[in-house]
């Protein structure tokens, strides 16, 4: 059987067994509320009605990521270079992630660009996608810091967390579509698919993604840009 059905099998056995759980808890919590509905009070029907939408919210991120995943293999992802106010660009991402108030920390070196020109879209993605990770695998009384600063011709962005870390020899492979360590399947749900994705858009965007980390103490993932994409980059 060739590769690319070999691939295809994987997505599919993955993607079955992801969808699985979301689908059982919403038929399970529907079911519930029809054959309790005139019992419960209205908190018992709002805890419910909450965990119905969490797992639908679930169910849209996995296809979401499928998507992207599927147009970036294929290379049919869309870049749109822009200017982009770095610091308020970051700041708007970190508000607009769940349980972030007061537990992410922004830090900006005197040497980091004002602005690069970049895709919005595609970097709000990559930030996003690494605060949600790192957020995910930390605990409550940690931070988590997401720190710009210069790199030669362009800029880094460190993302930090205080999770489980990652065994060394792990690290390459937790670029790979639904790879996922033994300590970050105990830790979180998910396919697997959020760093494959963001390493691809990062290349999209000229740069790249790497990852350190000690076991017990954390990780850091680094995203490198350019501040201007190839095709305009003064020669």
């Amino acid at each position: 059987m060739a590769d690319h059905q070999l691939r295809d099998l994987d997505l599919v056995a993955v993607t079955s067994h992801e969808m699985r759980t979301p689908l059982a808890a919403i038929r399970g919590f529907v079911d519930t509320l029809r054959r309790r509905r005139h019992s419960m009070d209205d908190d018992q029907v709002e805890e419910f009605l909450t965990v119905i939408a969490s797992q639908a919210d679930r169910l849209t991120r996995l296809v979401d990521d499928l998507l992207v995943l599927a147009g970036l293999e294929a290379g049919g992802i869309k870049v749109t270079p822009e200017q982009v106010l770095l610091v308020p660009f970051l700041e708007s991402v970190v508000r607009e992630q769940p349980g972030s108030e007061r537990r992410v920390r922004l830090i900006v070196s005197a040497e980091a660009p004002a602005t690069i020109e970049s895709d919005p879209l595609r970097l709000h993605q990559i930030v996003a996608n690494l605060l949600a990770n790192a957020l995910k695998y930390s605990s409550q009384e940690h931070p988590v810091s997401l720190a710009i600063d210069a790199e030669g011709d362009g800029v880094v962005v460190d993302v930090a967390d205080h999770g489980p870390g990652i065994p060394v020899d792990e690290i390459p492979r937790i670029f790979e579509p639904y790879y996922r360590t033994a300590g970050g399947r105990a830790a979180a749900d998910g396919a697997g698919l959020g760093l494959a994705i963001t390493r691809r858009l990062a290349e999209a965007l000229g740069g790249h993604l790497t990852a350190t980390s000690v076991v017990g103490e954390g990780s850091v993932f680094r995203v490198s840009l350019p501040r201007q994409p190839a095709r305009v980059r003064p020669s």
